[in-house]
């Protein structure tokens, strides 16, 4: 089984974590990393935003799926764009990592001064940032920031920014023993699909069948809250949108972030059930709008 990957130290954590669960159903010897540049790590000097598509750390190992040179492709969920080949599919999901954002910061959240600089390509976090600065009465400077974690973490220690905003699940699978500030307040809601490690295989293949193993239960219905959220939503990357769902037993916690502006933001919650949360979910959005 050829698994194909991006060739940051963070994608091949994550493509490693995939191995550990095959190697657990009995899949041993036959595993095999195939490693490629996708087009976001190729272009680093513009933010995500400004990118020429949708997909841009994903298209290339879909293209190697198609033409059978790979089996499965390992990613992060947030990466995946709505809009997918039909003769693919996410055939497996692993346990959710956290979904959170966090601040590494040489201030604390509520002590951020006026005029602070902060480090993110993120339109989401952007906003966010903007609208808690705004409800505190301080202004900050959202600056772009491009590369892997330690790149980012790199440039805030070398004084480019006076905080970055990162995922916690990417800290926490390097190992980085550095001190952040978790934003799990409002109105810093997540990402779709943040803090989850998706393998995608073509359609009906035996290696789709396979990954099905390993998929988590709860963690792919968060996903297809989530993601559903977007779609009735009509959001892609550069929209400012958070959407989180957490699984609670027969029911599911669902909040939605949407920032029309810098000044303005819509946050709702709302509890689904567990029989019927995709129905439920669109309903909840078609009354947001």
């Amino acid at each position: 089984m050829i698994i194909g990957t991006r060739g940051s130290k963070l994608a091949i954590l994550q493509t490693e974590k995939v191995c550990e669960r095959l190697r657990d159903l009995g899949l041993r010897d036959e595993l095999t990393k195939k490693t490629v540049s996708s087009l976001g790590d190729v272009i680093t000097n513009r933010a995500l935003y400004d990118m020429p598509s949708e997909g841009v750390f994903v298209k290339k190992l879909d293209m190697l799926l198609l033409a059978g040179k790979i089996d499965i492709a390992v990613h992060s969920m947030k990466d995946i764009p709505l809009e997918r080949d039909e003769k693919l599919e996410t055939s497996a999901v692993l346990p959710r990592d956290s979904p959170f954002d966090v601040l590494i910061s040489r201030y604390r959240l509520d002590d951020m001064p006026d005029g602070a600089q902060i480090g993110t390509s993120s339109v989401r976090r952007r906003f966010q940032f903007l609208n808690y600065a705004r409800e505190k009465g301080i202004k900050v400077e959202i600056k772009d920031i491009r590369g892997n974690v330690d790149t980012r973490i790199k440039k805030f220690r070398r004084g480019d920014y006076d905080g970055v905003i990162l995922a916690e699940a990417g800290l926490a699978r390097l190992g980085m023993g550095i001190a952040y500030e978790r934003l799990d307040r409002n109105p810093f809601v997540p990402s779709p699909g943040q803090g989850i490690i998706a393998v995608v295989a073509r359609k009906g293949s035996e290696e789709s069948e396979i990954l099905k193993e390993i998929d988590d239960a709860e963690t792919r219905v968060e996903a297809e809250v989530e993601r559903e959220v977007l779609k009735a939503i009509g959001g892609g990357c550069s929209l400012p949108v958070g959407v989180h769902a957490c699984c609670k037993g027969e029911e599911v916690e669902l909040t939605v972030y949407i920032a029309p502006s810098a000044e303005t933001y819509i946050l709702q919650k709302v509890v689904l059930s567990r029989d019927y949360y995709l129905e439920e979910a669109r309903d909840f959005i078609s009354k947001l709008f």
